[in-house]
């Protein structure tokens, strides 16, 4: 009776170890006062996209970004080290059911094919034949939740493995935006010079040039058609300096495929690629010819870009890439080619007080390229 008992308290010990909760108190207190400051920042943050945008109130909506992201950062560590803990007592948990199944296993299960016959002439009665019968029944039940035990051990501490790295993926992209959010700041500022005036004149032409496009795209302005063109010949010139909607030197190249957006980096094949600061990098993964010169310096990439992350609710998406030609101490002739044969049509919208002026090639299968701040 003494053995049984102290089977059975070895499994309640098991259990308990393997049934402890992840967080413990503190703990727990710690991870929600962090999850009920950043409902409250990103509140804040909310509200701050509904008021004017000046260039005070964009550093204050970039600066509770950053507060929010460290925080997340904060709660995510906390998450890794509650999880790390409860792996710890999962191991030792396996352990312990491990020696103590291999125990009833050499205990038991060597002697199962003997241990009927044996109680039975080890029994001076009947009745002590039943009772010990009974006994190791109890015994071999017990011996099949450890069993259970163990694996369901074993299964909760790969979950939680898988759980822990996945959290610490989680840690290192939270990290890395936590960065580039810093990086964000300064950018604005830079390109700035901390000067409200020269942030609401960016401010308002990005506003304008999307307006713009947003007519170019839907067919609006003068157009004429030109006629055929072939890949890589010359159908403009990109404008130097700032012009109508455009801040500065650059063509804003466009693919659409039957009137929906398309990654022009998906078209254009690799070539000599620098990035401007604060342009994330990519790949080119097609054919077609760059419509201009080589070498490539990208100013601003397709989809979220530095500037759709500013949190302005008319501003989420850039349609298109910002190249020019050359570098800033050695600019590159501002040519701009067509990059796949079709037919030819240019263009203009009014656009910030100016005209905006674009070239648009039709291609076979519905696709059309756009190029736009052109001569």
């Amino acid at each position: 009776m003494k053995k049984a008992l102290a089977i059975v308290f070895l499994f309640l010990t098991s259990f308990i170890l393997i049934s402890q909760p992840i967080f413990s108190t503190p703990e727990q207190d710690k991870f929600n006062t962090i999850g009920e400051e950043i409902t409250e920042l990103e509140q804040k943050l909310d509200e701050l996209t509904k008021q004017k945008t000046t260039l005070a109130s964009q550093i204050s909506y970039m600066e509770g970004q950053i507060k929010v992201t460290g925080l997340k950062i904060n709660q995510t560590e906390e998450q890794v080290k509650m999880l790390t803990e409860k792996i710890g007592r999962l191991e030792v948990s396996l352990d312990h059911l491990a020696n103590l199944l291999n125990r009833r296993i050499v205990e038991t299960y060597k002697k199962a094919d003997v241990e009927v016959l044996a109680l039975f002439f080890s029994s001076g009665r009947f009745s002590d034949f039943i009772a010990r019968y009974k006994y190791l029944k109890v015994i071999q039940a017990n011996d099949r939740k450890l069993i259970y035990a163990m694996e369901t051990t074993r299964t909760n501490y790969d979950d939680q493995r898988k759980e822990e790295e996945a959290l610490k993926e989680k840690l290192e992209k939270q990290q890395n935006l936590l960065a580039r959010q810093k990086k964000d700041k300064e950018y604005l500022l830079s390109v700035t010079k901390s000067n409200e005036k020269q942030y609401q004149e960016i401010l308002a032409t990005k506003r304008a040039e999307q307006q713009a496009l947003l007519s170019i795209l839907a067919g609006e302005g003068d157009v004429a058609e030109i006629g055929p063109v072939t890949a890589g010949e010359t159908i403009a010139t990109y404008i130097s300096g700032a012009s109508a909607c455009s801040s500065g030197t650059h063509l804003h190249f466009e693919v659409q495929v039957s009137g929906q957006h398309q990654n022009p980096a998906n078209y254009l094949r690799g070539a000599s690629i620098n990035f401007e600061e604060n342009v994330a990098a990519f790949s080119p993964g097609g054919s077609w010819d760059w419509p201009i010169i080589e070498s490539i310096r990208v100013t601003q990439e397709y989809g979220e870009t530095f500037w759709t992350r500013q949190g302005w609710l008319w501003y989420k998406f850039h349609t298109g890439i910002d190249i020019v030609s050359g570098s800033y101490d050695n600019p590159g002739p501002k040519t701009v080619k067509a990059v796949q044969n079709g037919t030819l049509y240019r263009g203009s919208v009014p656009c910030g007080g100016g005209t905006l002026k674009y070239a648009r090639v039709d291609h076979t299968d519905g696709i059309k390229t756009f190029y736009v701040h052109v001569n």
